[in-house]
């Protein structure tokens, strides 16, 4: 069985970003322009409604996102606008395609990879088990790309990435799926800002663009820190659609509720001043990113990955083949890369299933957990990236292929 995903096609084209110390706030109708401007305390939402017009959807002590301003021009305004437009891209250009869905129950996986585990929490406490010799127990599938880029010795190590949260900022999540229920956060942490409510559950036909998107997403990162924890917000619908607004807000929420990485295996071809103000707060809160950098083989990322290594807001993740070629589909730019197994490999699927998958999608995920071990270890935000960076393995010019073999 064969299924195309989108990355996660989020293009937003305006987004105003917005300074609060308060959590984002819900919108019932989707504002079509956005105006972000810098803020600070002593600025009420009133005071800016009142310059501005239109409505505050989003606030941070440092900057504002205000919906529908008054047309006035930039200048006038103060700050930057864009629309805040849906765009979705083609499925058929590959986001992460699921292949050899097993119709097993995931305490069936004996049958599979000759490992039966009842979830990834239970994994967590065993983490010196993971391994038997050069096999990865969990999925066998995976050995040759997470010894290659040895994962086994991170697995050893003490930490394990307890205490760090991962964000998985993506579409709708198999909230039951035995191997990721007892390794999410608190439902008090979780948002969906494309259903506008709390439970970012899984949603659409199995025939949908992105069905098991984020629930893959997750389960490779477990796979990479199991003790992490894994906190879902949703800005995609089940259609791969959302907004900038979603996307600065997810950002944003997942910040304000504690994160300590944020994963983001979606991408825009457009750039966003919104979504720009969001990873740099999350960057001044000393909370990690990653983010894919598409999927069509250009030489050019998808944004924010591409913000993210030019500004070196986070890391911006490739893929690459279980032998560490660069995966012929990966999109690459001119700046500073890491790569990391994306390609023909085995994770989650909805249902209790597991499945094997390809996407840069998937190779984001592989460096969150990378950061949750840092992160756990007590490691600063700057530091962690150079970290990533100095620990990998050389591919060419600023690019490099992950590598835990310094993690302790």
């Amino acid at each position: 069985m064969r299924r195309t995903l989108t990355c996660a096609a989020l293009t937003m084209s305006l987004l105003a970003a917005c300074g609060t110390t308060s959590t984002p706030g819900v919108q019932a109708a989707r504002p079509s322009t956005l105006l972000t401007v810098s803020v600070d305390a002593s600025v009420s939402d009133a005071t800016l409604a009142q310059k501005y017009g239109g409505t505050v959807q989003l606030r941070t002590e440092t900057f504002a996102v205000i919906g529908n301003p008054r047309s006035l021009s930039v200048s006038d305004l103060g700050g930057q606008t864009e629309q805040n437009a849906q765009v979705v891209h083609d499925p058929s250009s590959l986001s992460a395609v699921a292949k050899a869905i097993w119709p097993v129950a995931i305490n069936d996986w004996a049958a599979v990879n000759g490992y039966a585990a009842s979830d990834f929490h239970d994994m967590a406490g065993q983490t010196a088990q993971l391994w038997s010799g050069s096999t990865f127990l969990p999925f066998s599938g995976n050995s040759l790309a997470f010894g290659n880029v040895a994962l086994d010795h991170a697995h050893r190590a003490v930490s394990g990435g307890r205490e760090a949260t991962i964000a998985i900022i993506d579409g709708p999540m198999d909230l039951e799926h035995s191997a990721l229920r007892d390794s999410l956060t608190s439902q008090s942490d979780w948002r969906d800002f494309a259903g506008d409510d709390s439970l970012p559950g899984l949603t659409g036909a199995e025939s949908g663009a992105i069905y098991g998107h984020a629930t893959a997403v997750a389960g490779m990162a477990l796979q990479v820190a199991p003790f992490a924890k894994i906190m879902p917000v949703q800005v995609l619908d089940s259609a791969g659609s959302g907004d900038l607004l979603n996307l600065a807000s997810g950002i944003v929420w997942a910040v304000n509720r504690g994160a300590d990485v944020i994963n983001l295996s979606l991408g825009t071809t457009g750039q966003s001043s919104a979504v720009k103000q969001a990873l740099q707060y999350a960057n001044h809160k000393g909370v990690m990113v990653v983010a894919a950098s598409g999927n069509d083989g250009a030489s050019s990322m998808l944004y924010p990955a591409s913000l993210l290594a030019q500004d070196s807001l986070g890391v911006a993740v490739g893929s690459v083949t279980a032998g560490g070629q660069i995966s012929s589909f990966s999109s690459t730019g001119p700046q500073a890369m890491t790569f990391a197994p994306g390609e023909d490999v085995f994770t989650l699927f909805p249902g209790n299933r597991a499945a094997q998958w390809s996407g840069t999608s998937l190779a984001a995920p592989v460096v969150a957990g990378q950061l949750a071990y840092l992160s756990a270890g007590g490691v600063s935000v700057n530091s962690a990236y150079a970290a990533v960076r100095n620990a990998g393995t050389p591919l060419s010019g600023a690019w490099g292929t992950v590598n835990f073999g310094t993690i302790e």
